[in-house]
């Protein structure tokens, strides 16, 4: 507290105290702080409980019938794809696969390289039922 800050606060108590002779100091003290109490000017940081999009995963478009076909099977096609990026010598594994809107969302334990995302395009073009206009290309968020 600088001493002009504290000349005023004594003078500011003081007029307190004249004008509510009979109140008890505690009292006047109390008056004081909400009268004249500067809030801090730091504005709290906002705590979010969402994150943006991770880099960790892969993107493959395909059709919303081609979705529920791989859904219906994606520990297959987990293992699968793990198998290939294994015989390359990738550090990449795939955790798990979920729906997204147009397509499916492919967890990974790395950021894909763009030999892990050729990879993953190959695998699902090379399944009977895909036709390869269904999947365009895999692809980072």
């Amino acid at each position: 507290m600088l001493y002009t800050q504290a000349i005023s606060s004594a003078s500011n108590l003081l007029k307190i105290k004249d004008a509510f002779p009979a109140l008890p100091n505690k009292k006047i003290l109390e008056i004081h702080d909400a009268a004249f109490h500067q809030p801090n000017n730091k504005t709290k940081k906002i705590q979010y409980t969402t994150k943006g999009p991770s880099r960790k995963q892969a993107i493959v478009p395909v059709s919303s019938n081609l979705t529920k076909n791989i859904m219906g099977d994606a520990s297959t096609y987990i293992f699968q794809i793990n198998t290939l990026l294994k015989n390359i010598k990738s550090m990449m594994c795939t955790k798990f696969i979920c729906p997204c809107s147009g397509g499916i969302l492919i967890i990974t334990n790395k950021i894909p390289s763009l030999s892990d995302l050729s990879i993953i395009k190959k695998h699902f073009k090379s399944f009977e039922g895909f036709n390869n206009s269904d999947i365009l290309s895999s692809q980072l968020p």
